[in-house]
This record gives structure tokens, sequence and C-alpha cells, in this order.
């Protein structure tokens, strides 16, 4: 049961991390306006951030829930 509990925590560290790394992700879009400016092409990285955090939120969501119902279980 703790090895489960430890992965739960670490399953919720390495999202909250990559929300981090996603909320990133969307400055660069302000910099690449920038450059896109100058005539560069550049592929913009919105569309992936999207993505990712849809993904990463969704997997907090079910996490959530899984652990919720594991706490509220009816132990007979």
């Amino acid at each position: 049961m703790k090895r489960r509990n430890f992965l739960y925590v670490a399953l919720i560290i390495f999202n909250l991390i990559s929300l981090y790394f996603i909320i990133d992700l969307f400055f660069y879009d302000e910099i690449i306006g920038c450059v896109t400016t100058t005539g560069k092409r550049i592929i913009d990285p919105r569309d992936f951030a999207f993505l990712f955090i849809v993904t990463s939120l969704s997997n907090l969501y079910f996490l959530a829930f899984v652990i919720m119902e594991r706490a509220f279980e009816n132990k007979n």
C-alpha cells in the first residue's frame, strides 16, 4: 500500500512540474511573435502547449478521482 501512495505522490509531482514547463512554453509564443515579424517562419508552440496542458490536467483529475475513491471506500 505504501508503494502505491509513493507512486501517486510521484505522479502528482511529475504532473505539476510538467505544468510549470507548459506555462513556460506559452511564453515562447510571445518570443516567436517577435521573430515572425522579421520574416523568418517558425512553428508556433501554442498548439503543443494546449495538448500537453489538457493531458496533464486530465492525468491530475483522474488521479484525484482514484485517490478520493480509495479514501472513501467502505471497508467492511
